[in-house]
């Protein structure tokens, strides 16, 4: 693996990356809804997706650098089913344990969408897409990357869940440790699996219970 080469795929993760880390802003800065979902849909969706879709049709890059891989049946629900009830259970019960811990408040967050079918449209396609781009760039896509340095499985997970838990930095230190802790184990099975689609279906579950409010989030409380 040549420095022309790693510095060619470090660039890719700096430009798929960064809007994940600059999306916050919004959530600090914009409260009008309309304008906080067109921010959020066009940086964090509809960017990346072109971006990755373009990398892999002109061949720059592989299915397998994004994890875009089949598995079996079985070893796919297998994997959505503990992968979501892991992330959940983390989701559901860290926040309580952490309480107490010193750190930052929330420092904004996403404005309420007044529009019954936007709500909608977001609790489903929009949750959907946050757990196919997310799993793409920090769970696969950084995985791509960080072998090309390291094939320690304890860095791996290590450097993947710190840059995951800081795209959630306006939530809270909280919010970031949480998420950091929901992205290595994510990963722990994406380096069992190698594969994206079951932990990007997990990953969109752990969001719809904790959003949509659909799901009883008392099933999953256990302090």
């Amino acid at each position: 693996m040549d420095a022309h080469s790693n510095a060619r795929y470090l660039i890719v993760l700096a430009v798929l990356a960064t809007p994940f880390y600059l999306n916050d802003f919004a959530s600090i800065y914009v409260a009008d809804w309309g304008w906080w979902l067109a921010i959020d849909y066009v940086a964090v969706k509809l960017f990346p997706l072109a971006v990755i879709a373009w990398l892999i049709t002109s061949r720059r890059m592989t299915l397998g650098d994004f994890g875009l891989v089949s598995q079996p049946a079985v070893a796919f629900l297998a994997t959505f089913l503990l992968a979501a009830l892991a992330g959940t259970l983390i989701d559901q019960n860290a926040y309580t344990l952490l309480a107490g811990l010193p750190g930052y408040a929330a420092l904004g967050g996403m404005p309420e969408i007044r529009s019954d079918a936007w709500n909608r449209f977001d609790l489903s396609i929009g949750l959907l897409f946050v757990g196919i781009l997310e799993e793409l760039v920090f769970r696969a896509y950084t995985c791509t990357v960080i072998r090309r340095y390291t094939s320690s499985p304890a860095a791996i997970v290590g450097i993947s869940a710190i840059a995951f838990g800081l795209i959630h930095w306006s939530l809270g230190l909280n919010s970031v440790l949480i998420t950091a802790a929901i992205g290595a184990v994510f990963m722990a099975f994406y380096l069992r699996t190698r594969s994206v689609p079951a932990l990007a279906l997990a990953h969109f579950a752990v969001n719809f219970i904790d959003f949509a409010g659909v799901v009883p989030k008392a099933i999953f409380k256990l302090v």
